[in-house]
């Protein structure tokens, strides 16, 4: 835990480097030391049909963060804070940036290591 999953929109492939975006997003998990490296898992999906308000040639990456329960407001407050300072020059040309932090509820989760 966590999972952090980057939503952005397609086209922005040609424009940013989605893998710098990934790299950069988990190091910044990692550097907040909320959780073992080991468990932090990041990935990127590529959005190709969406809209946002009235202007077609707008763009978005949207970073969910699942993550169990018990960290402290403050300390989610620092996860954004970090991630968003990490990503800030890969995403300058981006329309529109948003994060979320979602609690897992630990009796609708089930991880399976094989």
């Amino acid at each position: 835990m966590p999972h952090c999953v980057i939503e952005y929109a397609k086209p922005l492939k040609h424009i940013i480097s989605v893998e710098a975006l990934v790299e950069a997003t988990h190091q910044a998990l990692i550097d907040t030391g909320l959780f073992e490296p080991q468990a932090i898992k990041t990935r990127a999906h590529g959005v190709e049909h969406f809209r946002i308000g009235e202007d077609e040639a707008n763009t978005f990456v949207h970073i969910h963060m699942a993550i169990m329960p018990g960290r402290t407001d403050e300390q989610k407050a620092l996860l954004l804070e970090r991630v968003f300072e990490s990503i800030s020059l890969i995403t300058n040309v981006v329309s529109s940036v948003t994060m979320e932090i979602v609690d897992i509820n630990k009796q609708h989760y089930l991880k399976v290591i094989n």
